[in-house]
Formats: structure tokens, sequence, C-alpha cells
């Protein structure tokens, strides 16, 4: 009779009987025991991952350079059962990357994350097709997933308009360029406006992300505009390129906000003209002149760098010119001067953005922009759970700097 039962009729029957035995007796017993069936049934399917990627299963001979090296420590996997326990399977060239439960991953979601999550990390839909179809058996087309996805779009206009914080104490500004056609099917880069903001309790968030024609100064002012009708009362800090008109920009809807050239790209500019064989040592004089404790000290190291690089002329005329733009920095206390002085924390994002729009070829549209890159975001910020490096003394040092300024935002007894 058991012949002609399916599987999950089988499973229903084990349920039963265990339920007339005893075994199960209210709803947590049902979990448990859907548990119980799945831990093994993920484990199988890990293991079964590994065959997939070496191309032999476990009892066939190996004629490939890679092969099995036994199972990652076992990890808890939370699921909405319950919580698993698996051990993630190894091969000896660590090319062995999971997807039914990936590396890292602690909460096992369905088949309609997994999609939107592999189209986050910048895989095509036919890849996507693919991937479902090969590991898990399941036929899931263009369409279906172009649905699944299509979801997203409310998220992403409940994200680009949603209520920001009051205050915050750094940001940090960027562009980068992404191929989207136009209404006619022609393809042009387009500029992404990124803005990360620290909050007063020293949490990083991206703020939002805009498109438009080119990085210009006018569309700054839009953007800071839109910072300010969703809430943002104030900011403290803002680290960027150094765009024309940038800061004139930001004076314009934040006129306290002091603005700061990002380092690194200072950096740039003068590794850019910097002869080959002696680029490393001048960066590494130039970064001793913006590390000084003091721009009394600075000065003086760069008395040193004009004399030992005065056969490039242009590269000491470069550096005399930025002077200007560290002096400001000299007059905070390292802790507050490290955390502005690079743009680092939006570079690193952009960074990471980049890896989902670069070899895509050119996006259909902005919308179609807008959904990967929120995905990708949602990524990142699952990392974000602890302030800022250093926080505590950095804020006694606002306190110090700012007073009521950026005390009444916050909860201080």
């Amino acid at each position: 009779m058991n012949k002609d039962k399916t599987l999950n009729e089988l499973i229903i029957d084990e349920a039963v009987n265990k339920f007339k035995n005893g075994e199960i007796k209210n709803s947590l017993d049902v979990e448990n025991f859907i548990d119980s069936l799945l831990e093994p049934l993920m484990q199988k399917l890990l293991d079964a991952e590994l065959d997939n990627h070496l191309e032999y299963s476990k009892y066939e001979r190996n004629d490939t350079n890679n092969s099995r090296n036994g199972h990652c420590k076992s990890k808890k996997v939370e699921t909405k059962y319950g919580s698993i326990e698996v051990k993630t399977p190894r091969d000896r060239n660590g090319s062995f990357n999971p997807v039914i439960i990936e590396k890292g991953q602690t909460k096992l979601t369905g088949f309609e994350d997994k999609c939107i999550s592999l189209y986050a990390k910048g895989m095509s839909l036919r890849d996507i097709e693919k991937i479902l179809k090969d590991l898990y058996g399941v036929n899931i087309g263009k369409d279906e997933i172009t649905r699944l996805i299509s979801a997203v779009n409310e998220e992403v206009e409940k994200f680009r308009n949603r209520k920001l914080k009051p205050l915050y104490i750094f940001t940090y500004a960027d562009c980068l360029y992404v191929p989207i056609k136009d209404d006619n099917l022609i393809s042009q880069k387009k500029a992404i406006y990124v803005i990360i903001g620290v909050d007063g309790n020293g949490y990083k968030d991206i703020l939002g992300m805009w498109i438009d024609k080119v990085e210009s100064a006018s569309f700054w002012t839009t953007v800071f505009e839109d910072l300010k009708q969703r809430g943002v009362e104030d900011i403290l800090y803002m680290s960027s390129d150094g765009i024309a008109g940038f800061k004139g920009s930001l004076e314009t809807v934040f006129p306290k906000t002091q603005s700061q050239r990002c380092v690194v790209h200072l950096t740039r500019n003068i590794y850019k003209i910097c002869p080959k064989k002696e680029a490393k040592d001048i960066i590494k004089m130039w970064k001793r002149i913006y590390t000084s404790s003091s721009y009394e000290e600075a000065i003086t190291v760069l008395e040193d760098f004009k004399e030992t690089f005065k056969k490039h002329q242009k590269i000491v005329e470069k550096v005399e010119s930025f002077m200007e733009l560290l002096e400001p920095l000299f007059e905070l206390p390292i802790e507050i001067r490290k955390a502005i002085y690079t743009s680092n924390a939006v570079e690193s994002v952009n960074s990471a953005l980049r890896k989902v729009t670069r070899g895509k070829g050119s996006f259909p549209s902005e919308e179609s922009v807008y959904k990967v890159l929120f995905l990708r975001i949602n990524d990142l910020k699952e990392k974000w759970v602890k302030p800022i490096q250093n926080f505590k003394t950095i804020q006694l040092q606002l306190i110090d700097l700012f007073g009521e300024r950026y005390t009444k935002y916050l909860n201080i007894d």
C-alpha cells in the first residue's frame, strides 16, 4: 500500500502515528517533527551541491584536480519552522560556494527571497533560472522571476521616500556612473548620487540614491533639498570629492554644515601626476602631511616634501594648494578628523554597488537600477549593527564642540 502513497502522504502518516503514540501533543511538537525532517534534508542538499560543484559523487572515482575536504563546524540556521544545524561541506581548492544555505547565512529563506537575493548580487534572470533548475530541480521561468523581483518596486519607493532622522553627525557624498537606456533606447552613462549618514547615536545608514545625467552642483542642491524634506534638520560634517560648486550647494540648504574635501580624492589627484618609480615615496610623505598631529607639524613636513621632491614642481604646487583644504581638519580632535577626512565609507559602498552593475550592459530603465541597488544596499545594511569606531570618544567631543546643537537630538540625562 505504501508504494502507492506520495512522500507527503507518508510524512503525514508518520506525524499521525506520533500523535496517536503521544509523541506529538501540541503545535511545538509538530514544529519539532518538521525540524527533524528539514535538518537532514538541508544537509543532503548541501552535500549534493558539492557533488555538482566537483562533478562527481562521493563514491565515484575522482579524476579532477579538486576533492572533498570534510565539513565546516556546524552552525545554527533559523527557518520558519525553528532552528536547524548543518555542516557546510568543503573542497580542497576552497572554490565551493553553496547557494541553498550560503556561507555566513544564518536564516533560511524561501525561493522568492532566494531569487531576490541572487538578483541583488547582480545575477541575470537567465542565471537565476538555471541555478534554481540545476540545484533544486525547480522550473521557474524568467517571467515568474521577473514577477517576484517586481514586488520589490514598492519597497524601493518606500526606501527612497522614507522619513530620515533630524540629525546626522557625519555624511559622505559620492557618485558612481551606470549605463542606462533612455526613452529612445539609446544608452548613456548616468550619475548615481549616494549619501551615507552617521546618526546622532553613531549608526551608519544610506540616506538615499538619486539619478541624473551627470554629477553637477545644481543637482546636489536638489539632493540636499530632498534630505531636508524627508526630515533632516542638521548635518554637522559632510565629506565629498569636491566637485565645483558642491560646497555652495550644501551651504544653500544646510548653511551650518562643515564641508570637507575627501583626502582619498586629493591623494588620487596627486598620484595621477606621479612618476611611477617615485609614486610610493611621494604618497607616503603626503600621508605624513595630512596625518600630522597639528597644522604646524604639517607645514614642517610640507617643507621637507618640497625639498625632497623639488624636481617635481607640479606635484609640489598641487600639494601646496591642498594645504588650504586640510587646514580645517587640524582644528578638530583626531577621532573626528579620522572620521571626516575620507569618504571611504561611501566609497566602499559604491564599490559594492559597482559589483552588481559592472559588466551587466545597459540597464533598461532608471527603475531597474534603483531596484538592483536597493537590494544590494539591504545586503550591506545587515552588517551595520554597531556604532562607528571610537564613537563614545567622538560623542563627548561633539558635545564639547557643538553643545545643544548636538545634544538636543539626544536622550542624555
